[in-house]
């Protein structure tokens, strides 16, 4: 599986999954055994997303995850441990995400016939979980950039992704023959990255005077792509 691919080149895994991995990292805090556990666990992390989403970091206290999620502090505290605790496990599940919603994106991708076709595939799913997960998207992409083990995470999981992505392009092209090949397909994986995480930080209004729709831009971007890699050189 892809996600495991993505997941094991950004050092989360080793020999187990991705899901071994996330049952493993949760045993520091005790695991919600009743479904409606679980549900007040999600509805914290899901308070932490948004509240983050809305104002940043002076945002996400305790007291407003607490007031936001409808919970206790006893609940808080005997899911997590602490704020930290909390973080790590918004993290992780952010990590654990897009993993599982990448994966998907990229073997839809591999199922097209052609690279335009694989591309357009690419570019509008990856846009697509941007938009159905943008407060966890924009936790992930803001959230670890002021911690080292967070951030060290995050650029793993993204040349884990542009590997991913990079992958899917070769397989559609013949095999480069030289570095000025393998550097334009990287180039290419990276634009797409690049364009994915425009997504999360910025509205379309924000970063450009023309008007275009979310689907517009990743037909644009898939097409760009396609006509940059279709003129590597084989030999």
């Amino acid at each position: 599986m892809l996600e495991f691919y993505i997941l094991r080149s950004a050092g989360f895994l080793s020999q187990t999954s991705i899901r071994d991995n996330m049952e493993v990292s949760a045993m520091a805090r005790r695991a919600p055994a009743q479904e409606r556990s679980i549900a007040s666990m999600n509805r914290m992390l899901d308070a932490g997303e948004q509240l983050f989403f809305e104002g940043g970091n002076p945002s996400l206290t305790l007291n407003a995850v607490i007031e936001r999620a409808e919970t206790s502090t006893g609940s808080f505290y005997a899911r997590f441990g602490d704020m930290r605790g909390f973080l790590d496990a918004m993290h992780e599940r952010v990590l654990r995400m897009l993993a599982v919603e990448l994966d998907a994106v990229i073997e839809q991708a591999y199922a097209e016939p052609d690279l335009a076709s694989a591309l357009q595939t690419l570019c509008t799913r990856a846009f697509d979980v941007v938009d159905r997960h943008k407060a966890q998207a924009y936790f992930f992409a803001v959230g670890n950039s002021q911690d080292v083990q967070w951030r060290t995470m995050g650029s793993q999981f993204a040349l884990g992704a542009v590997d991913s992505f990079s992958q899917l392009m070769r397989n559609y092209l013949p095999k480069p023959a030289n570095a000025q090949a393998k550097r334009r397909i990287d180039i290419a994986g990276r634009m797409i990255i690049a364009a994915v995480f425009q997504q999360v930080m910025f509205d379309q209004d924000e970063i450009s005077r023309i008007n275009m729709s979310q689907k517009s831009v990743a037909t644009e971007l898939a097409a760009m792509t396609c006509s940059y890699l279709q003129t590597i050189p084989t030999t």
